[in-house]
């Protein structure tokens, strides 16, 4: 009797651990890392397009928005993440820029590639790989910026593996 009472035991345990386990493909940081690597930048040190990856979501009601500024993105070097909708309850009216690093110079980067007020949040997670684009229904056009910078502190960067995202 006490064996079957430890096999039960035992069961209950490993099924509610089995319950409550995240479903396979819903870490996010997992996605996050799976298209480039953290790399150290030095002040002074030059960030350029081709080295970061960008992940758009619409936080709008654009059917394409997403897709239409990756393809932009892409064609000014920068490297394709994930492309989707974002998290229901997000409010942003023209665009954000989400990190998960301070003083990240590739987020930095890309948000000028969207226009001069837009800013970089850090989030605790980060929706895809590479930096995070928020966009919503106020955004329209990519504006007129530079596709290198220069860091201004030392921090780490999410590099874009070569030959992925593209």
């Amino acid at each position: 009797m006490l064996v079957l009472l430890a096999i039960l035991v035992v069961g209950a345990v490993v099924g509610l651990k089995s319950l409550l386990a995240p479903l396979p493909g819903t870490n996010p940081k997992a996605g996050a890392t799976a298209g480039c690597v953290t790399t150290s930048v030095r002040k002074g040190q030059r960030v350029k397009a081709s080295q970061v990856q960008v992940s758009v979501f619409n936080a709008g009601t654009r059917a394409g928005l997403a897709d239409e500024t990756m393809m932009s993105l892409t064609k000014r070097g920068f490297r394709k993440g994930s492309i989707g909708n974002a998290p229901s309850g997000t409010k942003v009216k023209v665009a954000q820029v989400w990190t998960t690093q301070r003083d990240d110079t590739a987020a930095l980067l890309v948000a000028h590639q969207l226009g001069p007020k837009i800013k970089v949040f850090v989030k605790r997670a980060s929706l895809g790989p590479g930096v995070d684009v928020v966009l919503g229904d106020g955004f329209h056009k990519l504006a007129k910026a530079k596709r290198v910078i220069v860091a201004r502190r030392s921090s780490s960067v999410c590099v874009a593996r070569p030959g992925r995202g593209r």
